[in-house]
């Protein structure tokens, strides 16, 4: 097994319920499940975890921390991809309609 298998793709998402910013995230995070189920997306909703916000210096909504990237608005997929420096071909492959 080599040491890079063990490294983690790793999205924390902060938002919250009451967030109008947030809809558009959620749905690039959908989209990141669909096409890249590699990836982990962690996802703290402030309201009920205030204190997570706090220690990982959150002060906006969204919030997503990309390996060593905030971005404080939605990205486009192809921003997050890169900050995990993945390429932006899905894993995940669907049929033709």
């Amino acid at each position: 097994r080599c040491a890079a298998a063990a490294i983690t793709m790793k999205i924390v998402y902060f938002k919250s319920a009451i967030c109008p910013r947030c809809i558009s995230t959620n749905r690039l995070m959908a989209r990141v499940r669909r096409e890249h189920p590699e990836i982990e997306i962690e996802e703290i909703e402030v309201l009920t975890h205030l204190s997570r916000a706090l220690e990982a210096n959150v002060h906006s909504l969204p919030t997503l921390i990309a390996g060593t990237t905030r971005f404080h608005s939605a990205p486009s997929i192809q921003e997050l991809l890169a900050a995990l420096q993945i390429e932006n071909k899905p894993t995940v492959q669907f049929a033709a309609a």
